[in-house]
């Protein structure tokens, strides 16, 4: 019952996000009464909640797959910045992500503090599983990733810059593992910088 529960609210925010679903409509979609809704969760808010907590275990079980993997260390980060990419669903959706920012900032913290402890999981593991040493403080490291992955994949940049999905990965990738001298010893930056 939790899980149909939790599906009708995942399922509902895809069009309305989830200040705008009501208890009603989630009963209605879930296909019970309210108070069979009550009886597994105290308010719309601990459903969010649920939502948000199974987004974050597949978040962090993809992350553990990367891992895992017997990858070099580019791989690894260019993986990473995919999975980390990837809508994630419902929790993708603008509209469920201007939800979390304007009416349940609690939920939008709990998400950000999320991802950069992931982040910095990834990281140090990524470093012990390559035998490799810092050469840079890992904090500063860390919060530089974090704040490109923030700032670069997200869909308000990505369609306001007229740019795909892959073409940000791939250069995200390739900035944080070769510079701004690329791989092939060439600078990136072709063109001018447009203010």
């Amino acid at each position: 019952m939790r899980e149909r529960i939790i599906d009708a609210l995942s399922e509902l925010s895809e069009a309305r996000g989830f200040y705008n679903v009501t208890m009603d409509e989630l009963s209605e979609r879930a296909g019970m009464s309210k108070r069979t809704v009550y009886r597994y969760f105290t308010g719309k808010e601990e459903i969010i909640e649920a939502v948000l907590d199974e987004f974050m275990a597949t978040v962090a079980a993809g992350i553990e797959d990367i891992v895992q993997g017997e990858k070099n260390i580019v791989d690894m980060f260019a993986e990473l910045v995919k999975h980390l990419a990837r809508p994630g669903g419902k929790i993708g959706n603008p509209l469920v992500l201007r939800d979390l920012r304007v009416h349940y900032p609690h939920f939008w913290h709990k998400i950000e503090g999320f991802r950069a402890a992931e982040v910095q999981r990834f990281i140090h593991l990524a470093m012990v599983k390559n035998n490799l040493a810092w050469q840079v403080n890992p904090q500063i490291f860390m919060t530089v990733f974090l704040a490109a992955v923030q700032a670069v994949v997200n869909p308000d940049f990505i369609l306001d810059q007229g740019l795909t999905f892959n073409e940000v990965t791939g250069q995200l990738v390739e900035l944080f593992s070769y510079g701004l001298v690329g791989r092939n010893g060439l600078c990136l930056m072709n063109g001018n910088i447009k203010g």
